[in-house]
């Protein structure tokens, strides 16, 4: 303690000064925090949040995008299973023969001739066959609507070309007039750009 006091006792003005200069320059660079630091800090975390902001943007985009992409993918391998299932491979001109017997017998008109005609490739596509069919048809005009209301129904595609409807006979008592329907129906059979089976297949 009385060393202490000695010391002090001996400080000049000016060593006195010079003594609290060092200890403040000393209490400046070890000790006091201007805020640079801290302003560097959270300079350093904005930029840090901003880019992992900007991560997380492309990473939700490569999301999204891939989300359509299975959207997409799932539509259309749907629509090309429903397109195959209207366009069968195993169908042959025994079926469509059936197909149109039996719908001209449900709609009430008397089927006069059913000729098969040639299979041909499709001008639509080479991978699709024609399978053509020729009928002569004979009832009234509301029968032979139902029919062909009833061809549109068939879980298949179904064309009907060549279309032609003559009068028979005039309306006689309750009798509606009788009509003739002479027409081509055509389906259509996947191939896979084989070699037409010919007529009759």
């Amino acid at each position: 303690m009385n060393t202490l006091t000695e010391m002090l006792s001996r400080l000049t003005l000016g060593r006195a000064l010079l003594v609290g200069v060092v200890v403040a320059a000393f209490y400046y660079f070890l000790v006091f925090d201007s805020g640079a630091n801290l302003i560097q800090a959270q300079a350093q975390s904005a930029a840090r949040i901003t880019e992992l902001s900007a991560q997380i943007d492309r990473d939700q985009q490569k999301l999204d995008a891939a989300a359509v992409y299975k959207k997409t993918a799932a539509e259309v391998g749907s629509t090309i299973n429903k397109l195959l299932s209207l366009i069968p491979e195993q169908f042959g001109m025994a079926d469509l023969m059936r197909i149109v017997s039996e719908e001209a017998k449900v709609a009430g008109s008397s089927l006069a001739t059913i000729e098969p005609k040639t299979t041909s490739v499709s001008a639509i596509a080479k991978e699709f066959e024609e399978v053509v069919v020729s009928v002569d048809l004979s009832g009234s005009f509301i029968q032979h609507m139902v029919f062909l209301s009833n061809l549109t129904k068939i879980n298949q595609i179904l064309i009907v070309r060549k279309l032609t409807l003559n009068s028979e006979r005039e309306a006689k008592g309750d009798e509606p007039p009788l009509i003739n329907l002479k027409a081509e129906i055509v389906a259509f059979r996947y191939s896979g750009g084989a070699k037409p089976q010919g007529t009759g297949q």
